[in-house]
């Protein structure tokens, strides 16, 4: 038969061994993160089951239970709709250019040529720069009256009279996006340069050596070897771009007619314009669910391919 050791030895053990000490360096982190992360998500689920308004803010007892009201009024609501469709817009195009964009500048540093280094430096500065700083300095390149954009539209004959088109309905969602995918192009290369000067030289020798072309190169050897910087890279890029906020705040502040507007400015504009903060709490549970469902599929698959492998 086994020994099974009591709890008070196991306990003895533990602070003999001094692991303790190792785990009690997590300490601090394990308390920031309840604090200003689980604490808060808990939180903002509550409100959400509940008639939250300025009134009754601070007393919680006077907050009335009201079920499952808070998400019935947003699926009601045609702006919750046009939301969660210009998110849509908002993350698959700025993910794609972010992107594709940023895969094509690590391919172009990967090559040793003078002055690389400093040309990465200065293309960081784009991620390096607050949003909201990067927000109102597109604010004013696209600007009707004074935007360079215009003028350079302008001066090459695309168009005759300057276009706001941070002021109509059809070009201020997509100004934005143009605004965010600035921002992403420069993380986006920095991780796959990364891994792409992982990669082993001695696999593009042989596959030069059996006669493989640089477009055979990219997809056989580049692209399947960076396959987990890949994934890992794009749900990162989901996550952050699904629940942007600033840019639009400083580019358009949701408008015109609320046609940038995506989730979290719905939730915002909820709760700190229209003062419902349980249905802005509502809003920004379908949010966390529709990023943890997508984690979720990520961390499912990846498992899977760890058990094939």
């Amino acid at each position: 038969m086994k020994n099974h050791a009591s709890p008070l030895q196991s306990t003895k053990k533990f602070f003999q061994s001094g692991r303790y000490v190792d785990y009690s360096f997590t300490i601090p982190a394990l308390l920031f993160i309840a604090v200003f992360m689980l604490y808060p998500i808990w939180y903002n689920i509550i409100m959400s089951f509940k008639d939250v308004s300025v009134s009754n803010l601070k007393d919680t007892s006077e907050q009335a239970f009201v079920g499952l009201a808070n998400f019935k009024a947003i699926f009601a609501d045609k702006y919750f709709w046009s939301a969660f469709q210009n998110t849509f817009i908002f993350v698959i195009l700025s993910l794609v250019f972010q992107f594709s964009i940023g895969f094509l500048f690590a391919l172009y540093f990967n090559k040793n040529f003078k002055g690389a280094k400093w040309m990465r430096a200065i293309l960081l500065i784009a991620w390096m720069n607050p949003a909201i700083i990067t927000g109102a300095i597109f604010k004013w390149l696209l600007a009707g009256d004074i935007g360079i954009f215009n003028y350079f539209l302008m001066q090459i004959g695309l168009i005759t009279e300057p276009i706001n088109f941070l002021a109509s309905t059809q070009t201020a969602l997509y100004s934005v996006i143009v605004g965010n995918i600035w921002i992403g192009i420069p993380f986006n290369m920095i991780i796959l340069l990364s891994g792409i000067q992982g990669i082993g030289n001695d696999l593009y020798e042989s596959a030069v050596i059996d006669g493989a072309n640089s477009v055979k190169k990219f997809f056989y050897i580049t692209v399947p070897c960076l396959k987990p910087t890949i994934l890992v890279l794009l749900l990162l890029g989901f996550i952050y771009t699904f629940k942007v906020f600033d840019i639009i705040y400083a580019m358009t502040t949701g408008g015109p007619a609320n046609s940038s507007q995506i989730l979290p400015y719905y939730a915002y504009e909820q709760s700190f314009k229209l003062f419902k903060f349980g249905q802005g709490a509502a809003a920004s549970c379908v949010s966390f669910v529709l990023i943890a469902l997508l984690a979720a599929v990520y961390i499912y698959f990846s498992n899977k391919e760890e058990m094939d492998a």
